[in-house]
């Protein structure tokens, strides 16, 4: 172990946490250790965490008597490669990450670092002088949505290989969020510069470009783990699509799908969206186009592997006491999620199983569970749509019976050991004449004491279906299967640059249709412009709605304009509603506008 003073380069996440000036900082540096080596070469269980908190335990008095002061916190700077279990052990706080190292001699740049800290006065922020913050930033669902923010907040500082490129992505984002399913020269501004300046980004020369899809992501990434450390309980939930590219037979970068009799060209994407507990969409955390490897010795859920690995990256940066929940479907159901579960088991796994698979006691997954007796009977709204436009049924809500039990699951490596999951059994009792009863099994990682734990995780199951509809609003609303787009674009890397983008307006769109209900009584706002609400108030009155004073309000009074009919009984605005009505209130508050503008000119004194 080496410890030194802290000489590393000034990382922003670091300055947050320490609170002090440049001043401070060269005053009172030497009282900040840093961790720089920290080899543990023996495979020994909790070895590393009984070192560091023995070293940590004498670090005062030690340094005190060689040196003749007290250090006051221990900082040290983990690599992404590595899991921090016993950094976490020994009590030390993440703070966030460095802006990475310089670039090398083969011109490669040190990837940023995880930043943790360890208290060894508690007392140290007296000393120096600064008021508490928290170790990491923390944002509430509903922050950095306006209209004249949300760009900046989820695409500005995207590391692209131009400066000016990360600038217009920001720009374009905007304008591409104010024709929702409409092709960027649909805007109203009249920017030629910034049209041609979207077609570059997506053009950008594939051979060492850092215009990825990971990297557009990166700043949505990094406000969704903020939002997330703003919740108890965090749903994240997996699934996939394929975004349909007939129309451009030469598209390079594409494989035919075998999923239809069509042959079309289709582009795979796998995505991981994060919700609040009940089912807000904080944002998305992963996008990936990378068709599954089926090759020899693949496993069959690599996808699903890796987009679990994803959220366990992200849940570095969050709080111990938060709860992490992974749901995923049935193509997600094997022993080596599970068993990657069993190692990682700070991040639960909820999957429906499709395998009935054999128990460790010689019985069947599935006809355990079905005997159980039943703990709890609940009722189920079961929309009329599903995912599959051929399949169609009847909205209704379903009486289904529950039964839970712990499950053991036979390893397949060792002979004698076992996994231990927790089983939920859902059938409906009495479907509809015509209609198939639905019966669920799910498998999960999460300690099911009681009848209403094994209700509340069926809950969190229920909300997965959130993601459904994110893809309908991706597809049907954003239209990133659309002609247009495809007539500009030449690659699949060109789509996936695109698509990520959409990505992040589809999920604005959903956020939008879904936090009026979630919390009505906000500002209206945190979403509108003071023109928007202008023209909405002005419109409300016309249609004899209540001022738009309120997030909800204001929700109403857009899609209204947009074609909701807002009769005693209608369910609330849909997602479809939504899209259609933002494209609608740009166009109607830019009329507005110029002629709020022209009456000013022709009345001063009203203006």
């Amino acid at each position: 172990m080496v410890l030194r003073q802290s000489r590393a380069r000034t990382a922003a996440d670091q300055v947050h946490y320490l609170a002090w000036s440049e001043a401070r900082r060269r005053a009172f540096q030497r009282h900040v250790v840093c961790l720089s080596r920290f080899p543990v070469r023996v495979p020994c269980k909790h070895l590393a965490s009984q070192v560091l908190g023995r070293v940590l335990k004498r670090l005062p008095r030690d340094t005190k008597r060689r040196y003749g002061y007290h250090p006051w916190v221990v900082e040290t700077h983990v690599g992404p490669d590595q899991d921090c279990t016993c950094f976490k052990a020994a009590n030390f706080v993440h703070i966030g990450q460095t802006a990475g190292g310089r670039p090398g001699p083969d011109g490669e740049a040190e990837p940023p670092k995880v930043l943790y800290v360890y208290e060894l006065d508690r007392s140290w922020r007296r000393r120096l002088g600064v008021a508490r913050v928290e170790a990491a930033s923390a944002r509430l669902p509903h922050e950095g949505l306006s209209s004249e923010t949300w760009a900046v907040t989820n695409f500005g500082g995207t590391v692209l290989e131009n400066a000016r490129l990360s600038k217009h992505l920001v720009k374009n984002s905007s304008m591409l969020a104010d024709v929702v399913g409409g092709a960027i020269v649909a805007q109203t501004s009249h920017e030629v510069d910034e049209v041609e300046s979207h077609c570059r980004l997506l053009e950008s020369k594939e051979e060492n470009s850092e215009v990825t899809p990971e990297n557009i992501l990166g700043p949505h990434r990094e406000r969704t783990i903020e939002r997330m450390r703003s919740q108890k309980v965090v749903l994240c939930v997996q699934d996939g699509t394929k975004l349909s590219v007939a129309t451009r037979p030469a598209y390079g970068g594409l494989r035919v799908m075998e999923s239809d009799q069509t042959n079309a060209l289709r582009l795979p994407l796998h995505l991981t969206l994060a919700l609040t507990e009940d089912g807000l969409p904080l944002g998305v955390l992963r996008c990936s186009y990378r068709a599954p490897d089926t090759g020899p010795g693949a496993p069959a859920a690599q996808q699903w592997l890796e987009g679990y690995k994803d959220v366990c990256e992200a849940r570095r940066a969050l709080s111990r006491k938060s709860l992490l929940v992974v749901i995923m479907d049935r193509e997600a159901d094997s022993f080596a999620l599970y068993d990657l579960q069993r190692r990682r088991q700070d991040v639960h796994a909820l999957v429906r199983a499709r395998n009935d698979r054999p128990l460790t006691d010689g019985k069947k997954l599935f006809t355990t569970l079905k005997n159980v007796p039943e703990t709890k009977t609940i009722q189920i709204e079961i929309s009329r749509k599903t995912a599959r436009p051929k399949a169609s049924r009847r909205h209704r809500v379903a009486r289904a019976e529950v039964r839970y039990a712990r499950v053991e699951l036979p390893d397949p490596r060792h002979k004698n050991a076992a996994l231990a999951m927790y089983g939920v059994h859902v059938r409906e009792t009495n479907p509809p004449e015509g209609e198939k009863a639905l019966e669920w099994v799910l498998l999960t990682s999460i300690e099911l004491c009681a009848a209403e734990d094994a209700v509340r995780v069926l809950g969190y199951y229920l909300k997965g279906w959130r993601i459904g509809d994110f893809f309908r609003v991706l597809k049907s609303g954003c239209k990133v299967e659309s002609k247009e787009l495809h007539m500009v674009l030449d690659t699949a890397l060109q789509l996936e640059r695109a698509a990520t983008i959409w990505c992040v307006v589809a999920w604005r769109i959903m956020v939008l249709t879904l936090l009026g209900r979630t919390v009505p009584e906000l500002d209206a706002e945190v979403f509108f412009k003071e023109m928007e609400l202008r023209f909405l108030s002005d419109y409300a009155a016309q249609v004899k709605l209540p001022p738009p004073r309120t997030l909800q309000k204001a929700i109403l009074a857009v899609a209204v304009l947009g074609g909701y009919q807002n009769r005693t009984g209608d369910s609330p605005p849909g997602n479809q509603i939504m899209w259609r009505s933002i494209y609608r209130l740009r166009f109607s508050t830019l009329g507005y506008e110029v002629w709020h503008e022209q009456h000013s000119q022709e009345c001063p004194s009203r203006a």
